[in-house]
């Protein structure tokens, strides 16, 4: 999970960093975005506020409202994590191993199969 943060409130925006700061990344890299307000971006925009119907994490909030808060709108984007982001606490870090087993050994295979190919042509 990559967030960016784009408050307008500067107290807000220091809480979110700090209990968020794990996850905090550049706009680019983000997987969505955290604000306060409405804003108008490409990426999906958690929005915090006090306004029930709208918001996704309602103020004021303590620091597990939060994190359940940021994990729930996480889970509803459906974002799959990217194999390299699967660690040993992951469910399906033994099938990783697995792959990565599975893609050294094809890897081995194709680059003999390249190497003895140019060596038959060899002069």
């Amino acid at each position: 999970m990559k967030i960016a943060i784009m408050c307008d409130s500067p107290l807000l925006g220091r809480c979110l960093e700090y209990y968020l700061k794990d996850f905090i990344v550049g706009y680019r890299q983000c997987d969505f975005v955290i604000a306060d307000k409405e804003i108008d971006v490409a990426k999906p925009l958690c929005l915090i506020s006090i306004d029930e119907k709208k918001a996704a994490i309602i103020k004021p909030f303590t620091r597990t409202q939060l994190l359940v808060g940021v994990q729930k709108f996480f889970k509803s984007l459906r974002i799959k994590p990217s194999l390299k982001d699967i660690d040993e606490t992951h469910k399906d870090y033994e099938l990783k191993l697995k792959i990565d087993h599975v893609m050294s050994n094809f890897a081995d295979e194709l680059y003999w199969t390249i190497s003895e190919h140019y060596e038959k042509y060899e002069y």
